[in-house]
């Protein structure tokens, strides 16, 4: 009896129709084996499973180009790829590789895996990092030694060492997968990243007076940058989600970003951020960007000249674009909306990412710190905090708007 007759999974994908939100339809067969529809229509075939104490996951094919035999011969065929290095580790299959050779092949052949803007910077890693060091070296012969020196002479560029390191263990990684490396080898294991001092900066309600003053000086000659800083704050979006926004992607008080960091979201505007994009002028019918470079064929990708001007002239030296995004997601959090809400809005697939984001001034804890003593020194002495006797404990959730947002009414809510 074959595959097809003895399971169900042919029939559902058959029937499986486009919903409002992506979902997946799994085989009863081939453990792992799955189809997933997008909202779209796209429905792809993909191998998500365990091996050997690893997640393994990879795209098998579109479900109009391949049968489910086909699906499952070749989900078969990956897992074996898995399981059989494992089971007999004899080295290489193809000793003395060129490194030079090999991160060309990576680079084409992994591409597939990233974002455009993740391909460019990993490929930045490879040419100016990685390639440097190992270049002249093959593949197998690679050590433990050889990356350990490498990575202790990058200390004193060590955002560039931590993002270098695991490009380069990826690609060990896959030279064990295609046979350039021993199974297991990968000399990147356990080499711990330099620690950094997180950058904790958000602007105060002074601050972004400040900034807003400058702005409103400059509107007239570089209506477009300003437009961009001004949503920038107002969204707390990403610069590349702004920069390259499409007129058709605006609809009332939404933005539906097609792809994002995180894939497709929706960002949703104020009225202060829909007006500021009605009041961009439109370039012309046949351009798709709220703000086109020059020539008007592809959106904006760099402001820093005017933003470092802008910023010196507020008196705000240092400050990143995107530290307007952690002010937005401080002030979010000073003005009592709660942490999951914040990671929606900021477009965090998890809301660990959103806690880095969030910086609580002094003020804002200080005045949190003395409510949560008053009430405990309140209720030791067995009355309310006002000066009657206590009678029974009152939750957080009960307590008047006025208490929740006491500290929070010095900054701006935007």
């Amino acid at each position: 009896m074959s595959d097809q007759t003895k399971s169900t999974f042919a029939r559902r994908v058959r029937a499986a129709k486009p919903r409002a939100a992506k979902y997946e339809v799994r085989d009863d067969v081939v453990s792992g084996l799955a189809l997933a529809i997008q909202p779209t229509g796209v429905r792809t075939y993909f191998l998500a499973r365990m091996v050997r104490g690893r997640r393994r996951y990879a795209t098998i094919g579109s479900a109009d180009a391949m049968t489910v035999p086909e699906a499952r011969r070749e989900a078969r065929r990956l897992i074996a790829s898995y399981i059989e290095p494992a089971k007999a580790d004899t080295g290489p299959r193809t000793p003395g590789h060129p490194m030079d050779a090999f991160a060309a092949e990576f680079l084409e052949r992994y591409a597939r895996h990233w974002k455009p803007r993740t391909m460019t910077a990993n490929a930045y890693l490879v040419r100016n990092h990685i390639l440097p060091a190992f270049g002249h070296m093959t593949v197998d012969a690679i050590a433990v030694e050889h990356v350990r020196d490498w990575f202790a002479s990058m200390a004193g560029k060590p955002g560039s060492a931590n993002r270098a390191m695991p490009t380069l263990s990826v690609m060990m990684r896959m030279a064990e997968l295609w046979g350039y490396r021993a199974h297991n080898s990968n000399p990147c294991k356990n080499t711990r990243r330099y620690k950094m001092k997180p950058k904790e900066r958000f602007l105060t309600a002074e601050e972004m007076a400040r900034l807003n003053a400058v702005l409103t000086r400059d509107e007239f000659w570089c209506p477009h940058i300003v437009a961009i800083v001004r949503l920038l704050m107002l969204t707390g979006c990403r610069f590349g989600e702004i920069a390259a926004l499409e007129w058709d992607w605006i609809r009332d008080r939404r933005i539906h970003l097609p792809d994002s960091k995180s894939g497709p979201r929706t960002v949703w505007l104020s009225s202060a951020a829909r007006a500021v994009i009605d009041a961009i002028p439109r370039y012309g019918p046949d351009c798709p960007y709220l703000f086109p470079a020059r020539p008007p064929t592809r959106p904006i990708d760099n402001i820093a000249f005017q933003w470092d001007r802008i910023r010196d002239e507020a008196g705000l030296p240092g400050l990143r674009l995107h530290d307007l995004r952690h002010s937005w997601a401080s002030t979010a959090a000073m003005n009592g909306v709660d942490m999951v809400t914040i990671a929606k809005l900021l477009g965090h697939a998890l809301v660990e990412t959103t806690e880095r984001y969030v910086h609580l001034s002094d003020r804002s804890v200080a005045d949190a710190a003395d409510r949560v003593s008053n009430r405990i020194g309140a209720a030791l002495a067995g009355r309310e905090e006002g000066g009657g006797r206590a009678s029974r404990a009152v939750p957080p959730a009960q307590a008047g708007p006025e208490t929740q947002s006491k500290g929070a009414s010095r900054y701006v809510h935007i």
